[in-house]
C-alpha cells in the first residue's frame, strides 16, 4: 500500500511540475504547417511557409533602456493572417493581411528592457507566406 501511495504522489508532482511550466509562457504557438521555415533571435524574428494555419508566437527582446522600434514586412500568397504584439502585457494589433497582400512598415517605440511578443494567428489555411521582424534603435 505504501509504494502505491507513493507511486500516486510521485505522478501527482510530475504532473504538477509540468503544468506549472506550461504557465511559464504567456503564449504558446498551436499550428500546421507545410516547408515552414523559421529563425529567432533576440533582435529579429522571420517565419516563411508553404501552408499555415494556426497560430505562431515569437519572441524579441529590447536588452538596455533604448528606444527601439519594429520594422516588419510581410506577403501572403492566399487566406487570411491578423498579427497582433504584446508590450507590457497588452495585446495589441499590428496588422492584417489577406490573399495577394503584402505589408512594409513599422511600429511606435518601445523602451526598457522588455520581451515584445509578435503574435501570428491565421483565419483558417494560408498558403505562401513570409513574415519578418527587426527591433531597430
Amino acid at each position: 500500500m505504501k509504494k502505491f501511495v507513493s507511486a500516486i504522489i510521485a505522478v501527482a508532482a510530475l504532473a504538477l511540475c509540468f503544468a506549472l511550466s506550461a504557465c511559464a509562457t504567456k503564449y504558446a504557438s498551436h499550428y500546421s504547417s507545410s516547408t515552414m521555415v523559421t529563425t529567432e533571435h533576440s533582435d529579429k524574428a522571420s517565419i516563411s511557409f508553404g501552408s499555415f494555419k494556426g497560430t505562431y508566437v515569437m519572441k524579441l527582446q529590447n536588452k538596455g533602456a533604448d528606444e527601439v522600434y519594429i520594422t516588419y514586412e510581410a506577403t501572403l500568397g492566399e487566406g487570411n493572417v491578423k498579427v497582433y504584439y504584446d508590450y507590457n502585457d497588452e495585446k495589441l494589433d499590428l496588422f492584417d493581411i489577406t490573399t495577394n497582400g503584402s505589408v512594409d512598415s513599422k511600429t511606435e517605440t518601445f523602451t526598457g528592457n522588455k520581451t515584445i511578443y509578435v503574435i501570428i494567428e491565421s483565419d483558417g489555411k494560408c498558403k505562401d507566406g513570409s513574415f519578418s521582424f527587426t527591433l531597430k534603435k
